[in-house]
């Protein structure tokens, strides 16, 4: 009896109050005899408040949660039926409206049920985590503390009332927030309601207005020269707020570029379209027998005769549904964009990967271009370059570029000190120590960085046939427009053809050579 009572001490000071019940049912865990069915009936009924005054915030982030959302579609269930009524005239808002109610009161009881059941299944479980952190650390949350639920009431108190009124009510529109903002600058009587709502569930709300800018054109004079003109906007404009007036400036300052630095816009593009001709003259202007040889052959040099198989494959079914020219012009339009990312991220890498200074520089920039979403690219590109195939290169560039630095800058980096230290030992100067010590030795993460280079290009090509990249995307894109869903999917199914190609044989050409 003394044995018992020495092994359920430690859980009845940790528990406190209740603690015989939690130390029969710690016992059951460290047993492995708790049943799995077994349920914290307290924590069932009290749910984040019992893990408040426990101190198991995770269960109390959990049981918020729950009960939160349960409580927001309660809400959005009596928002709906309320517009269902008002709308009583409107036959298919009530319709609408009706189902939205259902679907929320629906959906806020299965999540309002389920949710309690599984936060007390939870409860114990988590809890014994707590137990066992407890007797490691006996600063551990443990007992009931009504600090905890104190703390925790005021938290809800701040949180639950925003979001159940959020939920409860249709917020305003940004238009009716401005009109609202400028009839309160007239003198104009604002409710209060109206004032809370577009400051606390509508869009964020402005804080200032600025007096709208000059309008700026670029005419030409009697010369035939191009100036800046500056318009003033017309008496009595109403202001603007600040992402207007940001946009603008940021459209001028384009303007301004794309006007007066026309010359080198217009040479990076002749530069780019001579490149795609010789490339594309390769691709698409050998005949298909000699291009689809040539390509098998490759295959077969770089990956062998498995690889060769899946290529010929590929191949086959881009013929026979009549994407050959195609998937030929998109590989042109790869071809060319890695090109650019190779010659430009070959030497960046190994500036990156050398020096610490670069590398504190280049990183923030590659960490933004790779966080950017793809079709923010092509917004500049259409900017200085307008439509068209050289836009849609530059525009694979600059995102298909980022792996490339990094994991020749990684590869270099991986080259052991000693390997460099013997190899200046025995003469070397820094020319010979890159090429033929640190670059041999960073060939597998160059050629790593070259494979996802050629996957990303593929992948951003297809999206910049929304700019005439033209290609296999412009038959995904029109298929998108005119509802051809079999041909999307066909197109769709070469596309992942074409980049399962390039992808395993630029693999096994890289395990080839390790």
């Amino acid at each position: 009896m003394s044995s018992d009572d020495d092994i359920r001490k430690p859980f009845l000071e940790f528990a406190g109050p209740n603690g015989n019940y939690y130390a029969n049912v710690f016992l059951k865990i460290q047993k492995a005899t708790l049943s799995r069915t077994h349920l914290n009936p307290v924590a069932l009924v009290g749910s984040f408040v019992w893990a408040a005054l426990r101190g198991n915030w995770l269960l109390f982030t959990i049981g918020f949660v729950i009960d939160l959302v349960a409580a927001i579609n309660v809400a959005l269930h009596f928002k709906f039926a309320k517009a269902a009524v008002d709308n009583v005239d409107r036959a298919y808002l009530v319709e609408r409206y009706e189902g939205w109610s259902q679907s929320h009161i629906i959906a806020a009881v299965v999540i309002f049920i389920l949710g309690r059941l599984l936060f007390s299944w939870l409860a114990d479980r988590l809890y014994v985590i707590q137990y066992n952190r407890w007797r490691v650390n006996n600063s551990v949350n443990s007992g009931v503390s009504m600090a905890r639920l104190v703390i925790v009431t005021i938290v809800s108190a701040l949180i639950v009332p925003p979001m159940i009124y959020r939920a409860s009510q249709f917020s305003p529109d940004a238009r009716t927030c401005i009109k609202q903002d400028r009839a309160i600058d007239r003198g104009e009587e604002v409710s209060f309601k109206a004032r809370f709502d577009c400051f606390a569930i509508g869009e964020f709300p402005t804080l200032f207005w600025i007096e709208r800018p000059d309008q700026i054109s670029f005419p030409r004079d009697e010369n035939g020269e191009r100036i800046v003109q500056r318009t003033p906007p017309r008496e009595g404009s109403p202001p603007v707020n600040l992402n207007t007036l940001v946009a603008q400036k940021i459209d001028d300052g384009i303007g301004y570029v794309t006007v007066f630095y026309s010359f080198l816009f217009d040479e990076i593009t002749r530069l780019l379209r001579t490149m795609l001709t010789v490339i594309t003259s390769v691709f698409v202007g050998t005949p298909w027998p000699v291009t689809m040889g040539v390509l098998l052959f490759v295959a077969y040099r770089m990956a062998g005769i498995r690889t060769t198989i899946f290529v010929g494959a590929s191949l086959i079914y881009l013929a026979l549904f009549g994407f050959w020219q195609t998937a030929m012009d998109t590989l042109s339009l790869v071809v060319a964009a890695s090109i650019i990312c190779v010659v430009i991220g070959l030497p960046t890498g190994i500036w990156v990967g050398k020096s610490k200074r670069a590398q504190f520089i280049v990183t923030p920039i590659l960490d933004v271009m790779q966080t950017i979403p793809s079709f923010v690219y092509l917004l500049p590109a259409i900017a200085f370059f307008s439509i068209g195939k050289p836009p849609g290169i530059l525009a694979t560039v600059i995102f298909a570029a980022p792996p490339m630095v990094r994991l020749t800058a990684l590869g270099i980096r991986q080259v052991s000190e000693d390997t460099k230290e013997a190899a200046l030992a025995f003469g070397a100067n820094p020319r010979q120590l890159l090429t033929k010590v640190e670059l041999p030795l960073a060939l597998p993460s160059i050629m790593a960085g070259i494979n996802q280079v050629v996957m990303m290009s593929l992948s951003m090509v297809v999206i910049a046939a929304l700019i005439g990249a033209g290609g296999m995307g412009y038959i995904v894109t029109e298929a998108l427009e005119n509802t051809e869903t079999g041909r999307g999917v066909l197109a769709g199914v070469g596309i992942a053809l074409l980049a399962m190609m390039i992808d395993r044989v630029v693999q096994k050409a890289n395990l080839g050579r390790r």
